[in-house]
């Protein structure tokens, strides 16, 4: 199980993010985690709508179509951690971070994932018209200082 996921995040051009992606696996034996972080290009939604319209057999090609590794932890044990770090984001780095984790303790390899959508804003952006009301509202209340 998942005991810390990425969550959506909206962020200006040029700032610093960080995405959080934890897992536990249940019992006491020893297992082989591995974790990744992808990025994919499309948002969830579009995502899903294709994989729901692709046939069976495909559905890995049609999830990966626009998916890019950007790292990769292993470890042996219980717990795995690895928090996603962006620095500076751009326009471009806009779309969903999905974290992927990997047991491999069984004959068969289990794949866990969340993801989180990550949307960036021009740094020029107007802010938003509330702000600018509360801040001509408390500029008129003041008196000049002499």
């Amino acid at each position: 199980t998942f005991t810390e996921v990425p969550k959506d995040v909206t962020v200006r051009e040029g700032d610093d993010i960080e995405m959080p992606c934890a897992f536990r696996a249940s019992g006491s034996t020893s297992y082989s985690l591995e974790i990744q972080w992808w990025y994919l290009k499309e948002p969830a939604r579009e995502l899903a709508h294709e994989l729901a319209i692709s046939v069976p057999g495909s559905r890995s090609k049609v999830a990966n179509k626009d998916a890019t590794k950007i790292s990769t932890v292993r470890v042996q044990g219980n717990d795995i951690s690895h928090r996603l770090r962006l620095s500076g984001v751009r326009r471009q780095d806009e779309g969903v971070y999905q974290c992927r984790v990997s047991d491999y303790s069984d004959d068969e390899t289990q794949e866990h994932k969340a993801q989180a959508l990550l949307r960036v804003l021009s740094r020029f952006s107007p802010p938003d018209v509330q702000a600018a009301e509360a801040v001509s509202h408390i500029q008129s209340g003041a008196a000049p200082r002499r």
